[in-house]
């Protein structure tokens, strides 16, 4: 009888050990399910993390390449209109100077970017139904400034006149005894000698600014302007006989350079931001009319 008991309980026993080992293996299983689904969705939520992260990257680097090549676009417009604009390569030489300049003017915070207004062969109404030409521009904080730009080879003689011919004696009869002669000697491809006669360009400047301050004046700005005869060629010998002292000659870009900032650190401010883009406007006005 007691073993018979005995072995009930025995068989009980392996019953529900059996029972729990089943329920065990089944929960274990349970959990490996659940840890495999955590698993793939995990997988799938970087999946859809790297895919989003990699669509963005693709349309950041599609928006910088078309930004760059608008830029580029807008470059090669600016360029031609550049080139359409001037009459000659030495203006094309003076602008691109002047479009430097103000580049390292900006990047070293000598001037903010509106208080250098930079304007490519415009022209003014002279008040006779015609109108002036004006090589460059330059509008700054510290004055308008007037650049007649002179693309000569050779070697220039500037200023000659009767009274300081002597070293070009044979030419004292035909020189004008008080009006100021340029002449301009080099040689030809054969190696000949030339000679050539150009219009003053100090008077030149000169009269130019005075119908600039005259047409500025007619719309109510006070104009301080300034003069600059510019000759950009590299292959020049200059000799500088003329007595004027207003108009400022300049024969190199270190010359230009060196002149804008004596100017913006020594000299008061006349115009403001404001003041330079209202003067901006009225002239591209008076190119259209």
């Amino acid at each position: 009888m007691i073993w018979l008991i005995i072995s009930t309980l025995l068989a009980a026993s392996v019953a529900w050990l059996t029972f729990i080992v089943k329920k065990e293996k089944a929960k274990q299983k349970e959990m490996r399910n659940d840890h495999y689904q955590e698993l793939e969705a995990l997988k799938e939520i970087q999946r859809a993390s790297m895919e989003t992260a990699a669509t963005k990257y693709d349309e950041k680097i599609m928006g910088l390449s078309e930004s760059y090549q608008r830029e580029i676009e807008k470059l090669v417009i600016e360029n031609e209109e550049i080139r359409k604009n001037y009459k000659n390569q030495g203006e094309i030489v003076t602008h691109q100077i002047l479009e430097n300049f103000k580049s390292d003017l900006i990047r070293k915070k000598i001037i903010p970017p509106d208080e250098m207004i930079i304007m490519p062969n415009i022209y003014i109404p002279d008040g006779n139904g015609k109108t002036r030409q004006i090589d460059h521009l330059v509008l700054l904080s510290t004055g308008i400034y007037v650049i007649e730009t002179k693309y000569w080879k050779g070697h220039i003689v500037l200023g000659l006149t009767r009274s300081n011919s002597q070293r070009f004696s044979f030419l004292a009869d035909i020189v004008d005894s008080e009006q100021e002669e340029t002449l301009i000697f080099g040689k030809s491809k054969s190696g000949e000698l030339t000679v050539k006669t150009y219009e003053n360009p100090i008077c030149q400047v000169q009269q130019t600014a005075v119908i600039l301050s005259n047409y500025l004046q007619s719309q109510d700005i006070p104009s301080w302007i300034n003069t600059l005869l510019f000759f950009n060629y590299d292959v020049k010998e200059l000799h500088d006989w003329s007595d004027n002292s207003i108009v400022k000659r300049v024969a190199n870009k270190e010359q230009l350079h060196q002149f804008f900032i004596n100017e913006l650190t020594s000299k008061n401010r006349i115009y403001g931001a404001f003041q330079l883009n209202t003067i901006k406007h009225l002239i591209e006005n008076a190119n259209f009319h």
